[in-house]
């Protein structure tokens, strides 16, 4: 499978939160190939870390990781 059929399966999860929509997807994966739901979560875990890596390399403003996150206390 590849890693756009994970994502795919992914989107295609009910609402819920995240955790809940890789738990969901990581089953219909490990029942479609024949995996364990643990190396399906894995196979899922990856490709998202992997695109959101791609995402980020394509708008380098959005890549500011944890340092850029929140607002930032003034300078004196």
């Amino acid at each position: 499978m590849t890693a756009d059929e994970v994502i795919g399966w992914f989107k295609a999860a009910p609402m819920g939160s995240r955790h809940q929509r890789m738990i969901w997807a990581a089953r219909k994966i490990a029942h479609l190939t024949g995996v364990t739901e643990g190396r399906a979560y894995q196979m899922l875990l990856i490709a998202l870390i992997e695109a959101e890596g791609s995402d980020e390399a394509k708008c380098p403003q959005h890549g500011k990781g944890l340092a850029g996150a929140g607002p930032s206390a003034p300078s004196r």
